[in-house]
């Protein structure tokens, strides 16, 4: 069996590394801090943007919990509320839920509260396909309060596999995604108290193939072919 000349190997191997280590464009990170001082009110969903990246859709609501304490993947999602930006200056920093006459008025208890059983759900559809290492911010007065990742179903309207905890005191977590939604819950033991708030996400682009490794291996591949043609025996007459 003929094999490639070194040369033509040499071309598909380099031109292979180059695609390997394409270009990688830096993390963007979506900031889910109210745009004003203090507490705004977002209504029941709110688009979130970032440069270089897509658009996102936040939707506030509540799960009902089939297991005792913290949730569990298969507590069913319902949306109601409304999202709340908040923007303490320097805690209290990113997006909750409220539920209640409050809202209307005061736009008090702004958090993603267990005892509420309050949820952010995020759409990330839009960012499976090109983007990767999915970090997590999580925010509070409190330090230490814990901010729950769980992935969803199909449809969106459960809690699915439990991907990780993101501390107020313990800063970012990296997670996985294995569906287009994202649930953030407050996962602490207890159900009262426990006030998070979803800080931040950010996302690296996948690596995108240089031109010059495209070219390099699109000549490595035509004189492959050349070469097979060169070596193939005449037929017999």
């Amino acid at each position: 069996m003929k094999t490639l000349a070194p040369i033509t190997l040499a071309l598909v191997m380099g031109a292979i590394g180059g695609m390997t280590n394409g270009a990688t464009a830096a993390p963007i990170t979506y900031d889910f801090t109210g745009t004003v001082s203090g507490n705004q009110a977002l209504g029941p969903s709110q688009t979130y943007t970032a440069l270089g990246g897509p658009t996102l859709t936040a939707i506030s609501g509540s799960y009902a919990q089939s297991g005792n304490g913290v949730p569990v993947a298969g507590d069913t999602f319902s949306a109601g509320g409304q999202l709340v930006g908040n923007d303490g200056g320097t805690d209290e920093m990113g997006v909750g839920v409220c539920f209640g006459s409050g809202c209307d008025h005061r736009i008090d208890d702004p958090e993603i509260d267990a005892s509420g059983r309050e949820a952010v759900r995020l759409d990330i559809s839009r960012l499976r396909s090109g983007f990767g290492s999915f970090t997590i911010n999580a925010d509070s007065a409190t330090d230490g309060e814990v901010l729950g990742i769980f992935a969803g179903n199909t449809a969106g309207n459960a809690l699915g596999a439990k991907l990780g905890d993101a501390t107020s005191l313990g800063g970012n977590v990296t997670i996985t995604p294995t569906s287009d939604y994202l649930f953030f819950v407050a996962d602490n033991t207890i159900t009262s108290g426990a006030d998070v708030l979803l800080h931040s996400l950010t996302v690296t682009p996948s690596a995108v193939p240089e031109p010059a490794s495209l070219a390099l291996l699109a000549t490595a591949l035509f004189g492959a072919g050349c070469l097979r043609r060169k070596e193939r025996p005449a037929l017999s007459r």
